[in-house]
């Protein structure tokens, strides 16, 4: 199968990203623990690898083709290429496993650097397998390997670096991966090996569509613990229309275009990706703390702060989004997103001064605005269809 002709996911791709946003959702779990901004902090950096991670293996199956395809006949480059991704989700796993009794940047470098390098070499092998299973891919193979090897290097050479160096270099390496992964000619790349846009941006945006309904799943399974006393289901419903309008607002406005084709904009329009994840995440970690705020003992600011504030901060990025993709009436729509976002930003404030002991009304206030919002939106697309078409 030559990578022109995958157009659509694959099923090992999905997946991956099935056991790619559980992983990260476990974060949830781990900052319930320790709510804090040293604890954010952690939790984003790690978030960050995860996420590049993800792009660069992405861009390999977009590139080169599904290695899981049980129709190659690919031979030992092919073997060897499962068991790297394997070992990959393996190592993100880990990851999101590895914790000490506090999130604390002057552990990081001690306890991820290890597992840190894994996953970038991971990464390595794959592109160093992928150039000689596909050889007219090859320099582009090359290039994405030794992207990898100076991050590795610096992530294993700051587990032993005392504070704060440890904690700088091991920074330092995600930094130097994402920058390297660009590169300096980034429109030459494009042209030389052009990416497959249907493919990668249905990709995408089935993981926004995975990682949203997690959020919601997220919240059903933590009223099923048993330090959870009376689940209230209106509540339950509230976090349901938040979920479903955060996607219908991006399938509008970023999934219904084509992603960008020039350099910059696909780059801004990545970055806003890299934004939506971790907000996504950490309004799911309030909205859990809002339906069971006895499952961690968490009321009051943070609840107001995590919930609706992620909430906000991931339609902020969508709008983003739609600024550098273009398409019919698109300053509109960022005016609109960015409203949208404020408003939903200005319910929380006012929830949290109002009450600040028990602010729960802000959530339904929320759902109740984005569903009118979307609502509103849905009407007028209808009506301007019609319009056109008559």
């Amino acid at each position: 199968m030559k990578p022109s002709q995958l157009n659509r996911p694959a099923w090992s791709e999905l997946f991956y990203d099935l056991a790619l946003i559980g992983a990260f959702l476990s974060f949830g779990v781990d900052f319930g623990k320790s709510p804090g901004w040293e604890s954010a902090l952690v939790l984003g950096l790690k978030l960050i690898l995860i996420f590049w991670t993800w792009q660069q293996t992405a861009l390999f199956v977009n590139r080169f083709g599904d290695p899981f395809d049980r129709a190659l006949r690919g031979g030992i480059p092919v073997a060897l290429l499962r068991m790297t991704f394997l070992l990959q989700l393996v190592a993100i796993i880990a990851l999101s496993l590895v914790e000490g009794d506090q999130l604390v940047i002057d552990q990081i470098n001690n306890e991820l650097g290890l597992v840190a390098a894994v996953i970038v070499l991971t990464v390595a092998a794959t592109y160093e397998i992928g150039g000689r299973w596909r050889p007219e891919l090859k320099a582009l193979a090359n290039g994405r390997r030794n992207v990898c090897i100076p991050a590795a290097l610096l992530f294993l050479a700051s587990t032993p670096l005392p504070s704060p160096w440890g904690q700088t270099v091991w920074v330092l390496a995600i930094f130097v991966a994402m920058v390297m992964s660009v590169g300096p000619d980034l429109d030459g790349t494009l042209a030389r090996f052009p990416i497959n846009r249907e493919h990668f941006s249905e990709r995408l945006g089935l993981f926004v569509l995975i990682l949203i309904g997690d959020v919601f799943v997220k919240t059903v399974v933590t009223v099923h613990e048993d330090s959870v006393d009376d689940p209230n289901l209106l509540q339950l419903g509230f976090v349901a229309v938040i979920a479903w309008m955060i996607w219908a607002t991006y399938e509008r406005e970023v999934f219904a275009f084509e992603m960008p084709d020039r350099s910059r904009p696909l780059l801004i329009w990545m970055i806003a990706h890299y934004l939506f994840a971790p907000m996504m995440l950490i309004s799911g970690i309030g909205l859990v703390w809002y339906v069971a705020p006895d499952f961690q003992k968490t009321y009051g600011d943070w609840i107001a702060m995590v919930a609706i504030g992620g909430v906000g901060l991931a339609i902020a990025s969508i709008g983003l989004m739609r600024a550098v993709g273009g398409g019919a009436n698109a300053s509109g729509a960022v005016v609109r997103l960015v409203a949208t976002s404020a408003g939903a930003i200005v319910i929380g404030l006012l929830a949290w001064l109002a009450t600040p002991s028990h602010w729960r009304v802000g959530i339904g206030t929320l759902a109740i605005f984005l569903l009118a919002v979307n609502a509103t939106q849905e009407f007028h697309r209808k009506r301007t269809t019609a319009s056109d078409s008559s």
